[in-house]
């Protein structure tokens, strides 16, 4: 099943994270070939346990600080930062229902990608 197109989103999105490890990801965002500059957006990464719930188990965002958007090797900023420590996550096990949202100035937001994430119980000790 092709979860974006049922969501409306633009992109699917999926992965396998392993929630006793810190999650340090980036996500590169461009248009026809070029990098598309992020500035003004506020971004939301949210978890839900099922496609039924209306509220998220997790949120991730700029604003938390979870989320940052970087500049590129050109100094644009055009990458969406994902840093979250192992004891935000460390608490989800199994499948998620991941959206990736931003909002604009004017209150636009855009749904840019919706899947599955599967948290995965990693018996990993430092």
């Amino acid at each position: 099943m092709d979860i974006a197109l049922t969501s409306g989103a633009l992109m699917d999105i999926s992965g396998e994270v392993s929630n006793n490890a810190t999650w340090d990801e980036y996500i590169y965002f461009a248009e026809a070939g070029v990098g598309m500059d992020l500035t003004g957006l506020s971004f939301q990464l949210q978890f839900r346990c099922s496609g039924n719930d209306t509220s998220a188990s997790l949120t991730l965002s700029t604003a938390g600080g979870e989320l940052v958007i970087t500049d590129d090797a050109l100094s644009n900023p055009t990458i969406l930062a994902i840093n979250v420590p192992y004891t935000t996550i460390s608490g989800l096990s199994g499948d998620y229902i991941a959206d990736l949202v931003s909002k604009d100035d004017d209150d636009k937001i855009t749904h840019w990608a919706s899947g599955v994430v599967t948290f995965r119980q990693s018996p990993i000790a430092f």
